[in-house]
């Protein structure tokens, strides 16, 4: 456990490590020597007051974010720090207050920062509640752009006071800017792209350039009238102690060179949205071995899907055949590698199988593909010049391979 004496403090086993102040405890900087980026970042836990409905009868609570004009509050400006360091990952810890702690790891063998936050029980002894943020800032020149993803997919357009659709008149700076987020939020400039992954559904925003915020926890003391019929205040009851919920989760922040982002965005977002799944149970193993197959493979030693392709199904139906759907991880221009046409090969995904027939359906199975029909939209404006996008041809049964173009979702029966 180191105490910091000089001027900064650096950690990071790996060719990935961050620096922070030892005067205030607060991270300063991201670098790879690997990619070659260099990011001056800071990062902060702020809150906004809630507006309690006196400004336009309007109170924040459970379905609106509705924050009450005030700039939000900095938590500490000066953050204790203990460094932790390993062979194979150090750790930052640091109490910005006492309902707010952190836990930073660098793994020798990623390239991005893991951050374990616990916040709360949020106090409102004040009478004031509090929507509690954390905001990194880089560096960096946005141009009031940022990106957010849409279900985890696609990664959607922002610009901060702007819709596309008609003209926007700027009435809340903050919560009018604020976009859901399910799998991550990334902003870039000229050289670099700034990205955060999130492990569940959140809120979050730019509300300047550089800058990436994300909605971590609420506490409220008035109804917003939006049918839940009590104000968002949550509390647990310990024996005759009763106090405000306390949430503990985690955030993956990277950087990246202009145009390298999107691998280690849609590969690390595989990971954390579908990790392996460890059971264990209770059974003498003579017993087990005698039961169930112990030992198996699925797909031939030497193959394996494409990089740029999930199994979103793969599951048995009660007629004994398998549902399967395939989905295709990158847009259209993401990324010069992998935005491109993938293939997979089914004979080899099920070793030891013979594919006596497939079925492709719509995504909810409930109809073949060959039986839909597509609907033509007359859209204004659109004089068919547009280019239609990249996907997959009819799977041949001689060869049966799967082609998938960008985002593009296939569901399939198949019958052994």
């Amino acid at each position: 456990m180191d105490s910091p004496h000089n001027e900064s403090i650096e950690v990071g086993p790996g060719s990935l490590k961050m620096s922070f102040s030892s005067t205030t405890g607060q991270l300063e900087r991201m670098f790879d020597s690997k990619r070659g980026v260099d990011l001056p970042i800071q990062q902060s836990y702020l809150w906004y007051g809630s507006s309690d409905g006196g400004l336009d009868s309007q109170p924040s609570s459970a379905y609106i974010f509705r924050p009450n004009g005030a700039p939000p509050t900095v938590v500490s400006r000066s953050v204790p720090l203990k460094v932790m360091r390993g062979p194979l990952v150090d750790e930052v810890h640091q109490q910005f207050s006492p309902w707010i702690y952190q836990v930073t790891r660098l793994y020798k063998d990623k390239d991005h920062a893991e951050v374990e936050f616990t916040i709360g029980p949020i106090p409102v002894d004040d009478s004031v509640g509090k929507e509690v943020i954390t905001r990194m800032t880089a560096n960096m020149v946005t141009n009031k752009v940022f990106y957010t993803d849409s279900s985890g997919r696609d990664f959607l357009k922002r610009v901060r006071d702007y819709r596309e659709d008609w003209s926007l008149s700027v009435n809340q700076p903050e919560a009018g800017n604020y976009y859901p987020i399910n799998l991550g939020i990334f902003t870039k400039d000229k050289k670099s792209e700034f990205s955060v992954l999130v492990d569940r559904a959140t809120g979050g925003s730019s509300i300047k350039d550089g800058q990436v915020e994300l909605m971590l926890h609420r506490r409220m003391i008035f109804y917003d009238s939006g049918g839940l019929g009590e104000a968002l205040d949550e509390i647990t009851c310990v024996e005759n102690t009763c106090e405000g919920l306390t949430v503990r989760g985690n955030y993956y922040m990277s950087i990246n060179l202009l145009g390298d982002g999107a691998q280690w965005r849609r590969t690390t977002g595989q990971e954390i949205y579908s990790p392996l799944l460890l059971a264990f149970t209770h059974e003498k193993l003579e017993t087990w071995t005698a039961s169930y197959l112990t030992k198996g493979t699925v797909m031939e030693p030497n193959y394996s899907l494409p990089l740029n392709v999930a199994v979103i199904t793969l599951q048995e139906l009660d007629d004994g055949s398998i549902l399967l759907r395939l989905a295709h991880l990158y847009e259209a221009g993401e990324d010069a590698k992998y935005s491109t046409l993938a293939k997979v090969e089914l004979q080899k995904m099920f070793r030891g199988k013979k594919i006596k027939e497939i079925k492709e359906t719509n995504l909810s199975t409930n109809q073949e593909k060959s039986e839909m029909k597509s609907l033509k939209w007359k859209v204004e404006g659109d004089n068919g010049d547009e280019t239609a996008p990249l996907r997959g041809g009819p799977v041949d049964n001689s060869t049966l391979v799967v082609e998938l173009g960008p985002m593009e979702i296939r569901t399939f029966l198949l019958e052994f």
